[in-house]
């Protein structure tokens, strides 16, 4: 049973692509999508909007095939700073290649469209997963304990497959993992942060960026600190801890001040059974264990964190 929680606000910059997120667009008062089509996909409607753009709903009606189509923020494409960053350029050559039940599949091309101003806008078309993030399931609270697991297991699988093929997503958050509306598969996106040691040029590319609230100590004491599997072990423990007690470990009011709280080691973060009594004391020591400040503290691979969340309960997970 969950205690009541605080209600937070966590800066989350890249939420992308919930389906029937609710979610309003200053600039298009008129109700008009702002592109209508993106190569033979009609665009639907939006389904999540972010930082670097939005993501919509579109079908192929010829096939009835849906998929999701990121639409870059024009900003991307007229700021020299944000151009050289190639957030869209980066997610393809991490993601595009990447074959795991747990990872969004990606399309290998940006598609250029021209919108309904005439502007070329660069678009990233995607597998479409017909379901809700965790950050949705995490304010409602309607998994339990067992779903809560289940989606844990399934995470770690794709994580740990991840850093197995030299990826770190660097943006790990409840916002960036589906769970279809069956409940029966999770989904890992938004690579668009990620580093890859497999391709030269995601290897070179600074690692300034992310979500302040989610980011490993070593990232937000040194915004370009050198990340490894660890630092996303670190934001996998903040996921988890949330998906278990309701509620980020953190209780300061905004990124900033939980961003202090992070940091300092006089901030003691509580076990999630505080505020979830149906959590195990095992699951407590998995969690917490992942947000050791100091990365060789933590779990030195997903495997090892996954092993443990196995053994907190009779049957394998």
């Amino acid at each position: 049973m969950f205690t009541k929680k605080k209600k937070l606000k966590l800066d989350d910059q890249d939420l992308v692509g919930k389906d029937e997120l609710d979610v309003s667009f200053a600039d298009e008062e008129d109700n008009q999508l702002e592109i209508t089509h993106v190569d033979r996909y009609e665009i639907i409607k939006p389904i999540g909007t972010g930082g670097m753009g939005t993501v919509y709903k579109a079908i192929d009606r010829s096939r009835d095939k849906y998929v999701a189509i990121k639409v870059l923020d024009r900003r991307y494409d007229l700021e020299k700073k944000r151009r050289r960053r190639d957030h869209l350029g980066r997610e393809i050559l991490v993601a595009a290649g990447l074959d795991h039940e747990a990872i969004v599949r990606y399309h290998k091309e940006i598609i250029e469209q021209e919108d309904r101003n005439g502007n070329m806008r660069r678009c990233l078309l995607m597998e479409y997963v017909d379901g809700f993030d965790l950050r949705q399931h995490i304010e409602n609270q309607d998994l339990s304990l067992a779903e809560m697991k289940y989606v844990m297991a399934k995470l770690c699988s794709g994580i740990d497959f991840l850093h197995q093929h030299g990826v770190v997503h660097r943006d790990i958050k409840p916002g960036n993992f589906m769970l279809t509306r069956d409940h029966k598969q999770v989904k890992i996106f938004d690579f668009g942060l990620s580093k890859s040691t497999a391709n030269w040029r995601t290897r070179w590319m600074k690692e300034g960026g992310g979500t302040r609230a989610y980011m490993p100590p070593e990232q937000l004491s040194n915004k370009y600190a050198k990340l490894d599997q660890r630092s996303d072990i670190f934001s996998f423990g903040l996921t988890m801890y949330e998906l278990f007690a309701g509620r980020h470990p953190c209780d300061g009011n905004g990124a900033k001040a939980i961003q202090k709280q992070i940091l300092s080691s006089k901030y003691r973060i509580e076990p999630p059974s505080k505020y979830n009594i149906d959590v195990t004391p095992e699951i407590d020591r998995a969690v917490l264990k992942c947000l050791r400040r100091k990365p060789k503290a933590r779990y030195q691979s997903i495997t090892e964190l996954l092993m443990d969340l196995s053994r907190s309960s009779h049957s394998r997970i």
